[in-house]
């Protein structure tokens, strides 16, 4: 412990919380600005919002998205300065193939290549070593240290200090770990609960029934600091399809981040945790929780962020072509056959307008100039986005496209290729297959078959 506070004395950075580690790992991979004073295509698609930043750290995978993700560095900023924000659940919301799990994914990957960070030895929680000096010693430490200490030793450190350590706190090992998806350290994760077996176990751990008969119920050594906010502390935690789960399991996650504090299991009070709990859910069930008047308390302690599904051509492209990369699609793709894919889906998502047909406002869109009768047709981009606020947020998904290639493909094994023609009669199949209600359906056959 004491190697320790001399590391922290030369580093005092060492010691940052949740929030800051993340937005710090965001940051550190750089940030670009879009050049669209001196692009005609961008100038139009984002007229007078000249500010437009790329994250490298999301860049290479994630296309059309720049708001969504403007937005989510935002929430990291305000929360790394341990404003409101800090006490707050990040909360994704869109339709199905959005790319919500992905963005939580890649943060999750970006944390385990961060470099080792240190905790108390043992500590099921991996908790911050400053945990162990004093309450009466803090603020001479924080004043020596330029760190603000904040927070307490769980149950199982505290006891092992008493009994094991004598109280000597400055004697106590700390060493380095690496987060760790698969071995959940650092990053916890829930995935929605059986309502008639909700345990709230699967958030905060249990107490180990093997040990009750050595030790009394009161015991600390019969804690079993499982969960997955005990493993997601200082960290994050990702809680999926959070709104399929019953309100009052819901509450744990409010107290985590609100008070910074989860009950322990049993009788040994509350436990101090630092994490970045990310939620995510589609829209249905967002607005169904968000319909029901007694969730208020859970509705304000969330920052919503919306994760359309992309609206420009180009960047559409770029994501199949991104996921045909990842994957072992070996086939030939003929020219504008991931075009002809992409104006499909882009088509579904958007919301018919008085001042053009969908074709017109797709190539606005892009950024594309609409000729029509030898004149450039006048249209304003920002002015079609205000009249439908919710657009991208129905219509084909990213895994619908990929299937029909599939299909498309598995139709012409022999050529081993796609080209345009298959793969528009594949999407023909699919969509009079698919369960959609007459009416979309009719639309989409029509865009197929017409457009």
């Amino acid at each position: 412990m004491l190697e320790y506070l001399e590391i922290v004395r030369e580093n005092p950075d060492i010691t940052k919380l949740a929030h800051k580690r993340i937005y710090d790992m965001i940051m550190s991979k750089g940030v670009s600005e879009l050049d669209v004073e001196n692009n005609p295509r961008l100038k139009k698609h984002f007229g007078s919002n000249t500010d437009i930043k790329i994250y490298n750290f999301f860049a290479d995978e994630f296309f059309g998205m720049e708001k969504t993700i403007s937005q989510i560095v935002r929430y990291f900023h305000s929360a790394s300065l341990k404003g409101e924000e800090s006490r707050q659940v990040l909360f994704l919301v869109g339709p199905v193939g959005s790319g919500k799990s992905t963005l939580v994914e890649k943060i999750k990957l970006g944390l385990e290549q961060l470099d080792p960070f240190y905790a108390i030895e043992g500590c099921p929680m991996h908790e911050e070593p400053l945990h162990l000096v004093p309450r009466h010693l803090r603020k001479e430490f924080s004043k020596a240290l330029d760190v603000e200490i904040e927070g307490d030793l769980c149950p199982v450190c505290r006891y092992r200090l008493k009994e094991e350590y004598k109280g000597k706190w400055e004697e106590y090992p700390v060493r380095t770990y690496e987060f760790s998806i698969r071995a959940r350290r650092g990053i916890g994760m829930v995935p929605p609960v059986d309502p008639n077996s909700q345990d709230t176990s699967v958030l905060i751990g249990g107490e180990d029934i093997s040990k009750l008969d050595i030790y009394s119920e009161g015991d600390p050594r019969v804690l079993d600091l499982s969960g997955a906010l005990n493993a997601g502390n200082r960290g994050m935690v990702e809680f999926i399809e959070v709104f399929k789960n019953e309100t009052e399991y819901l509450h744990a996650m409010i107290t985590a981040t609100q008070e910074k504090h989860i009950p322990a299991p049993g009788r040994h009070g509350m436990i101090y945790i630092d994490t970045c709990i990310i939620a995510h859910s589609n829209e249905a069930e967002w607005k169904r929780f968000k319909s029901d008047h007694t969730n208020e308390a859970i509705l304000d302690r969330i920052v919503t962020v919306k994760v359309p599904y992309n609206l420009r051509l180009s960047e559409e492209v770029k994501i199949y072509k991104k996921i045909i990369k990842k994957s072992r699609f070996t086939a030939d793709i003929a020219p504008h056959t991931l075009e002809i894919a992409s104006m499909f889906a882009i088509l579904s998502r958007l919301k018919p307008t008085p001042k053009c047909d969908l074709m017109t406002k797709l190539k606005l869109y892009n950024g594309e100039e609409v000729v029509e009768k030898g004149r450039t047709k006048k249209i304003d981009v920002r002015e079609l986005r205000e009249e439908a606020k919710d657009e991208g947020m129905t219509g084909i998904s990213t895994r619908f496209i990929m299937k029909a290639l599939d299909n498309a493909l598995s139709d012409n094994i022999e050529d081993n290729c796609i080209h345009p023609l298959n793969v528009r009669e594949a999407l023909v199949q699919m969509v009079k297959d698919g369960d959609f209600p007459e009416d979309e359906r009719k639309r989409y056959l029509e865009f197929l078959q017409d457009t």
